[in-house]
Order: C-alpha cells, then sequence, then structure tokens
C-alpha cells in the first residue's frame, strides 16, 4: 500500500512504498533449500564479500565462546558473508544472556522472594525467554535450528573441499 505523506515546505507529496509480509529470503538460502518454489532468482541482490567476519574486540565469555561455535561451521557451509558479523553478534550475546539466566534459574530456582516476603516467579526466567526469542530469530537466518536446517540441502564434500562444494551449489 502506498501512502502520501507530505513534507514541510515542499508541496511535492512524497510516496513511500510498503512491502507486506515477510522479508524476501537471500537467494544462498534459496539455493540450498533447493529451490521449493522453484522461482526465477533474479541475482540482483548484493554480493557481500563471502567469509567469516571477525568478531568484535569487546565480544567475550561465552558471546565470544559461541562465536568460536557456530562462525566456522557457518562460513564451511558459505552461508556467511562479510557484513553478518551484526546479526552474529546479536545471536552471541543473546546466547550469553540466555546461559546467564539459566544459571541463575539454576542456582536460585523458578520461584524467589518477592518485595513482601511472598514467593515471585524469578526475573531471570523473563530474560531467558527474551534471550531465546531473539536466538530463534537471528539464528534461523543463518539456518541454526533442526527445523531451518531441513530445509537445506548441501551437496556432499568433494575432493576438492568446501569451496567446490559451494561453487556446485551456485552453478
Amino acid at each position: 500500500m502506498n501512502r502520501m505523506f507530505p513534507r514541510k515546505g515542499n508541496p511535492e507529496p512524497k510516496e513511500v512504498a510498503v512491502m507486506p509480509g515477510p522479508p524476501p529470503t537471500p537467494s544462498r538460502l534459496v539455493e540450498l533449500k533447493g529451490n521449493p518454489s522453484k522461482k526465477k532468482l533474479t541475482g540482483s541482490e548484493p554480493a557481500p564479500s563471502r567469509g567469516a567476519p571477525r568478531p568484535p574486540a569487546d565480544l567475550k565469555g561465552e558471546a565470544l565462546a559461541e562465536w568460536g561455535r557456530i562462525v566456522p561451521e557457518l562460513d564451511r557451509l558459505g552461508l556467511l558473508t562479510k557484513v553478518d558479523r551484526g546479526y552474529l553478534v546479536v545471536y552471541c550475546e543473546a546466547w550469553a544472556t540466555f546461559d546467564q539466566a539459566r544459571a541463575a534459574m539454576a542456582e536460585y530456582g523458578a520461584l524467589v522472594a518477592g518485595r513482601d516476603g511472598g514467593l515471585v516467579k524469578n526475573p531471570a526466567a523473563q530474560v531467558m525467554r527474551d534471550a531465546a526469542d531473539l536466538m530463534i530469530k537471528f539464528g534461523s537466518r543463518f539456518g541454526l535450528s533442526p527445523s531451518d536446517r531441513t530445509r537445506l540441502s548441501v551437496a556432499p564434500e568433494s575432493e576438492d573441499g568446501p569451496d567446490a562444494q559451494v561453487l556446485s551449489l551456485l552453478s
């Protein structure tokens, strides 16, 4: 749906296109899924430099450990570009937050003492839920959940290595 928004001091109103529905799936993921809809891929989307981005210097602890667990595998599958850093940071930080809240739940339990002396739900439960939501949202962009992976099809590694595997998927 297009909406007209007049700008102050500008007699011509500007049109703003509002695109309904979910965002489009990147061509690389469509290819890995085997292009189930059989739509022609335009190839007109930007193609950032492939490869694993470096973690930010301030990424520490469990977030950095998660980076080390997932990034090499995602890079091996050819799913990473240098501009994916922000998404990866959000995912890894969400994991670290989830892990910290999980530890608090394990230590203090699901119910903790409230201000009035009664029992209330441990606030760590909400922190875990929020972090899990972020992990699901950002992790699905990289095929990190089991259901996301069922939609991907990766050719077996050839003798030429993982780069040949990715190239065979793209041709």
